[in-house]
C-alpha cells in the first residue's frame, strides 16, 4: 500500500520537477510511511511513498524494466503476481525484486495498455514510458484505490490524493461548486467530479494516457448485473464458496502481521470464517464498542470471535469521548478525504482503524456484502413496490390506500399510529416511478429543499446544476431495461453509493493510519458472479443476503445468522442536541463556513431550531453542512486541509 504522484511539466527543469515531486509526496506520508522512491525524465516524473507489505526490503519503487526504460510506481496490492510472475519468467523476463507490482512492468512489455486487464487486485498505478514518452495511470476496476489528475494544457499532475496536486499548483485550487447539488442530495460528490473544478478522479476499472497528443482515457472493465436464471440454488452456493475461498486466500499473503475486522454482522463474519479455513490462526480481530446500547455490537463480534478463538481487540469508546474529540476528528476527515465527505460512519471507522493499526498493518474487511448481495432494506422495498405497482392500479395505490392508512392513523393509540402512518407512507412511495423513488429514498435533501437552502444568487447562476439529479448513467439504468428491479438497484448502488462513499471512506480512514485494507467480497470474479445471480439468490422470504446465509449456515453462530443488517454510526442526533450543540451552531452560523453569498442564512436557522427542539431529526443534514464548513473555512483562510502536510501517520 502507497501513495503514488506524478507530474509532467515542459517548462520545468530535472531540480524543478524533483522539488515538486518531493511537496506532492511529502503530503501523503500517511500513505506510506517506509519508503520514499522518483524517477524524472525529460520535463516529468513518477514518484511514491511506500508502505512495505510485499518484499518489505527489496521492494523499493519505483520499478524498471530490465532495459531501465519502462517504470512503475503502484499504490495498493495485485493479488494474482504470484502465477503471474512464473508465466513472465517463463517468457523471458528477469525480475529484480520480489514485489508484486513488478510484474506491471513486464506485463506492459508484452501488452501495452492491456496489461490491467490481467491484474487482480485493488491498485492505483502509473507507468512511464521513457521510450514513448508518455504516462499510462489506471485504477482497479472497483475503485478501491483512488487516483487524481489534471490537465491544463501540456501540463498534468496525478496523485493519489488531490492534497498532492493542490502542493504543487495553485491553480488547481480552484472551486467547483456545481457538485454542491449532487452533495447536499446523496453526500458524496461522484466520480469523477471533486470539489476542485481542474481536478478529477479517474474513474474506477479506467486507464488514461498523456503523451504528445494529449489526454485520453478509457474503460477496460465493465460491471453489468445480468441475472443468469439457469443454475440451481446448489450450483450458486458451490460457485461463490469457490470464489470466497480463493478471493480470501490470497489476501492473506503478507509479510507484516495481518488481521481482520468483525462487526459481527454476517459480511465480516463470514470473512473471519474463510480466513480461518485459509489457515490463518490464531486471528487478529478488532471491533469498536460503543456505551449505548443501541449502537453496540461488540458482543455479536464477540460471540464469532469465541466460535474462531481469535485473538480479539475490542475498543469501547464513550459519548463523552467521541463528543470531546469530535471536532478534532471531524478535521482529521476532511484532511484526509480532501473535500467535504457525507457519511458520518467516518468516525467510528477512523477510530477502529486506530486501533489495527497498534496490531497488524494490513486487514481483511467485509465490505461489499450488502450492495452484492442485496442486504439494504431498499431493495425489499423495491421488490414490494413493483408488485404493489402491478396489483394495485395507480389511482388506488397511489391516493386512496395510502389516505385510508393516515386517516386510520388519525383514531389509533401511539405507536400503532406511528407504524400506521409508515404504512401511509410506504404505499404512497411503492405507487411512484422507480427513478423517482430511488432519487427521493436515497436523498438527504430533495431538490426543492436544496433550492430553499442555497442562495438565491447561486439558484440564479445555476452554478449548482451540473449535478442536481442522479448522474445520467444511473437514469440510463432504469430507463429501457427489462431487468429486475434489485438488480438494476445492485448496480447502481456499487457503481454509486459503494464507490464513491464506502470506499472512499474506508480507504482514507485506515490510511490515515497507515493500514492497508483488503476487500474479499470485492475480488472482482465475486463480483462478477453475484452480478450474475437471479434475485430469487438474494432475497428470500423478506430477507437479504439469502446465498450467502445458506452458504454460511454451517460455519456461524445461528444467532450471527439470523441478525439483521445495523449501521457503523453514532448518535449525531442526540449530540447536536446537546454536547455538541454550541459547536454546531456556531460553526454553521460562521461565515466563513457558510457564507451568505451561497447559503440562505434563515433556512439554516429554521434547520438547526427544528432539530434542537426534537421536531425533526436533521442530524444527518446537519453533518453534511459541518463537512462543508469545516472543509470551506480551511479553503478560505488561503491554506486547504488539502495542502497542509499531513499530522496523522501512525497512532
Amino acid at each position: 500500500m502507497c501513495g503514488i504522484t506524478g507530474i509532467i511539466d515542459p517548462a520545468l527543469s530535472s531540480d524543478q520537477i524533483d522539488a515538486s515531486l518531493h511537496r506532492m509526496n511529502d503530503v501523503i506520508v500517511h500513505r506510506g510511511p517506509d519508503d520514499f522512491g522518483h524517477v524524472i525524465g525529460q520535463g516529468l516524473g513518477i514518484g511514491m511513498r511506500r508502505l512495505s507489505i510485499i518484499d518489505v526490503g527489496g521492494g523499493h519503487q519505483p520499478i524498471d524494466n530490465e532495459a531501465g526504460d519502462i517504470h512503475v510506481v503502484c499504490n495498493g496490492e495485485i493479488y494474482n503476481f504470484v502465477e503471474l510472475r512464473k508465466e513472465l519468467i517463463a517468457k523471458g523476463h528477469i525480475f529484480s525484486t520480489g514485489s508484486d507490482a513488478e510484474v506491471i512492468v513486464h506485463l506492459y512489455e508484452d501488452l501495452g495498455d492491456e496489461c490491467f486487464t490481467q491484474l487482480r487486485g485493488m491498485f492505483g498505478a502509473a507507468i512511464f514510458d521513457r521510450r514513448k514518452h508518455r504516462i499510462v495511470v489506471a485504477r482497479d476496476r472497483l475503485g478501491k484505490k483512488p487516483l487524481y489528475y489534471a490537465a491544463l494544457g501540456e501540463r498534468f499532475w496525478f496523485g493519489s490524493e488531490m492534497k498532492s496536486l493542490l502542493a504543487v499548483e495553485p491553480k488547481l485550487r480552484e472551486p467547483d461548486y456545481r457538485t454542491l447539488g449532487h452533495f447536499l442530495q446523496f453526500g458524496f460528490i461522484p466520480e469523477p467530479e471533486t470539489i476542485y473544478r481542474h481536478i478529477h478522479q479517474l474513474p474506477a476499472g479506467h486507464l488514461g494516457v498523456h503523451e504528445a497528443g494529449g489526454w485520453s482515457m478509457r474503460p477496460f472493465w465493465e460491471l453489468k448485473f445480468d441475472p443468469d436464471e439457469q443454475a440451481s440454488e446448489e450450483e450458486w452456493i458451490q460457485r461463490l464458496d469457490a470464489e470466497l475461498r480463493e478471493a480470501t486466500r490470497i489476501r492473506l499473503h503478507s509479510d507484516v502481521p495481518l488481521g481482520v475486522f468483525l462487526s459481527g454482522g454476517l459480511d465480516s463474519s463470514a470473512i473471519v470464517a474463510y480466513a480461518h479455513a485459509a489457515g490463518l490462526n490464531p486471528i487478529k480481530t478488532f471491533t469498536i464498542g460503543f456505551d449505548r446500547a443501541e449502537w453496540d455490537e461488540s458482543a455479536d463480534a464477540l460471540r464469532v470471535a469465541e466460535h474462531y478463538k481469535t485473538d480479539h481487540h475490542m475498543l469501547r469508546i464513550s459519548e463523552a469521548d467521541l463528543c470531546a474529540s469530535f471536532d478534532e476528528t471531524l478535521q482529521a476527515i476532511i484532511h484526509h478525504t480532501d473535500q467535504p465527505f457525507g457519511d458520518s460512519s467516518a468516525i467510528p471507522t477512523y477510530a477502529v482503524s486506530r486501533l489495527a493499526r497498534e496490531h497488524v498493518t494490513v486487514i481483511l474487511s467485509g465490505d461489499g456484502g450488502d450492495e452484492l448481495f442485496a442486504g439494504y432494506s431498499s431493495y425489499r422495498g423495491a421488490l414490494f413496490a413493483q408488485r404493489y405497482r402491478r396489483l394495485v392500479p395507480s389511482l388506488i395505490g397511489r391516493h386512496v390506500l395510502p389516505n385510508l392508512a393516515q386517516g386510520a392513523a388519525a383514531v389509533l393509540p401511539g405507536n400503532t399510529r406511528y407504524k400506521m402512518l409508515r404504512v401511509a407512507k410506504v404505499l404512497r412511495d411503492s405507487a411512484l416511478p422507480f427513478p423517482q423513488a430511488y432519487r427521493d429514498k436515497s436523498s438527504i435533501w430533495r431538490v426543492e429543499q436544496i433550492n430553499r437552502l442555497l442562495s438565491s444568487d447561486l439558484i440564479a447562476n445555476d452554478s449548482y446544476l451540473g449535478s442536481r439529479y442522479m448522474p445520467e448513467r444511473h437514469w440510463r439504468t432504469f430507463m429501457n431495461d427489462d431487468r429486475d428491479v434489485v438488480s438494476r438497484l445492485c448496480e447502481i448502488d456499487v457503481q454509486s453509493y459503494m464507490r464513491d462513499d464506502i470506499l472512499v471512506k474506508v480507504d482514507r480512514m485506515s490510511m490515515a493510519h497507515s493500514l492497508e485494507v483488503r476487500s474479499p467480497l470485492l475480488d472482482h470474479k465475486v463480483v462478477e458472479l453475484a452480478a450474475s445471480m437471479p434475485t430469487g439468490m438474494k432475497i428470500r422470504d423478506g430477507q437479504g443476503k439469502y446465498v450467502l446465509r445458506r452458504l454460511m449456515a454451517d460455519k456461524l453462530p445461528a444467532r450471527t445468522l439470523r441478525k439483521g443488517k445495523q449501521g457503523f454510526a453514532v448518535p449525531l442526533r442526540d449530540w447536536f442536541r446537546g454536547s455538541l450543540r454550541d459547536l454546531v451552531h456556531d460553526r454553521l452560523n460562521c461565515e466563513s463556513g457558510l457564507p451568505s453569498d451561497m447559503f440562505q442564512r434563515g433556512a439554516i436557522e429554521r434547520l438547526l431550531r427544528e432539530h434542537d427542539k426534537g421536531l425533526v431529526d436533521h442530524s444527518q443534514r446537519i453533518w453534511l453542512l459541518l463537512t462543508f464548513a469545516t472543509w470551506h473555512a480551511g479553503y478560505q483562510s488561503g491554506e486547504p486541509f488539502a495542502a497542509r502536510t499531513s499530522t496523522t501517520g501512525v497512532a
